[in-house]
């Protein structure tokens, strides 16, 4: 029982991830807000410039399942430094972009790699390990990080931006990742419970008033027959769930990068100004951690399925409300896109997520997620580039903000097919 009352490492590494994914998906994210800084320095193209966006998303899909296998090899505590280092010199890198090759190199491989590395797949993977009965609460707060990181970190580079340029910001966030990330991961991360004489979710089996359902995460009304407790990636292949989940990633990618690299400019052309369009973004990114957190919390008690759909249903109102937007005489449907497409935005990590590790449990989830996750980097990939192809050519952002909705449906219709409530959740 001493050892039941210890207090659980586990919650480190929450916040450790937290702290990691606050910036770089922070940065990643902020890519609309340099985005319309150098479109007005350099009068590029909206696609061109987008496609380096895109480019990101490409090595994101490839690269994630080298992260995922690197996660399961090497541990967090080598990685995760590396990671942070190379996405440094990346930031420093774009402060000297003077030709658009340059945001292709610095923005599309360098940073994308270094983000990549230290990212989603990465840290899920991690909290799997750590977290079983609590494992979407612990996924909602980890995931946290990447809304807070928007909201705080878009209008401070805007800010940063309109007083000391597009380029300072640049190093400063370099500096920020090198000082910080680099010495916190490498401090602070471990790879499993086992590692410092812990067990998962703080329990040690056989402690009184702990069944053993509570410890593997199985339910009594299971539906279907338990999953096997050591996936291998070649198993998960051969299951139609993985692909199902290949599908909410793909429409999920779709719809969120396409809506980073283009939300703010679309504010912009509506009459914001460029200050007005950080603070959407960032409260997307905070109502993206309200979502992540409760929505996770809930699913851990209802279900993955139904608490999905409620988040996709909020996305959805948000995008509505985004394409009403034609002037700046509604301010109010402003927020209601950040309110109800944060939330949606949220909901769709914290649980797809989960679903992975409660599905397809083991030493190889990192591999599994990884390769789950080359759909959602191809598909934010095209998103990124076709809102500024269509703009370029159409010269409004509707068309692609309906594919949006279309996408935002289909993931919805995968979650419910890939059938987690089939897999037990603890609690």
């Amino acid at each position: 029982m001493e050892k039941t009352r210890r207090f659980y490492y586990g919650w480190v590494i929450v916040g450790v991830s937290f702290l990691t994914l606050f910036f770089t998906h922070g940065i990643r994210y902020s890519f609309g807000v340099f985005y319309v800084a150098m479109l007005q320095e350099y009068g590029w193209g909206r696609g061109e410039t987008a496609g380096a966006f895109s480019l990101a998303m490409v090595i994101h899909a490839f690269f994630s399942i080298v992260t995922g296998t690197l996660i399961d090899r090497f541990g967090p505590r080598i990685l995760f430094p590396l990671g942070a280092t190379l996405l440094a010199m990346g930031l420093a890198a774009a402060s000297r972009i003077g030709a658009i090759w340059h945001l292709y190199l610095a923005f599309g491989v360098v940073i994308a790699i270094g983000i990549n590395t230290i990212a989603y797949v990465p840290n899920m993977s991690l909290i799997a390990k750590w977290f079983t009965r609590r494992r979407g609460l612990a996924s909602g707060l980890v995931l946290a990080g990447m809304g807070i990181g928007i909201m705080f970190m878009a209008p401070v580079i805007q800010f940063i931006i309109d007083n000391a340029g597009w380029r300072f910001a640049f190093l400063l966030l370099a500096g920020l990742v090198l000082c910080i990330l680099v010495p916190v991961t490498a401090l602070f991360q471990r790879r499993s419970p086992e590692d410092i004489g812990q067990f998962t979710d703080g329990i040690v089996p056989g402690s009184p008033g702990i069944h053993a359902s509570q410890m593997n995460g199985s339910r009594k009304d299971t539906q279907t027959p338990a999953l096997s407790d050591q996936w291998t990636l070649r198993s998960s292949l051969h299951t139609r769930a993985f692909w199902w989940l290949v599908l909410v990633n793909i429409s999920v990618g779709f719809c969120i990068n396409l809506m980073v690299v283009h939300q703010a400019a679309h504010v912009v052309d509506a009459g914001y100004s460029p200050s007005m369009a950080a603070l959407v973004v960032g409260l997307v990114g905070l109502f993206g951690s309200v979502g992540g957190i409760l929505c996770g919390f809930i699913s851990d008690r209802i279900g993955r399925e139904p608490v999905y759909t409620m988040g996709g249903c909020a996305a959805i109102g948000g995008i509505l409300f985004l394409l009403l937007i034609r002037d700046t005489s509604s301010p109010w449907m402003l927020y209601g896109y950040g309110i109800l497409f944060g939330l949606g935005y949220g909901a769709s990590g914290s649980i797809g997520a989960a679903t992975t590790a409660d599905l397809f449990p083991g030493n190889s989830l990192g591999r599994i997620m990884g390769t789950s996750v080359i759909g959602w980097g191809l598909a934010g990939s095209l998103g990124a580039y076709l809102g500024g192809y269509f703009y370029d050519h159409v010269g409004s952002y509707t068309l692609p903000f309906l594919l949006v909705l279309i996408s935002i449906c289909l993931s919805i219709l995968g979650m419910w097919m890939a059938a987690p409530r089939h897999r037990a959740y603890a609690g």
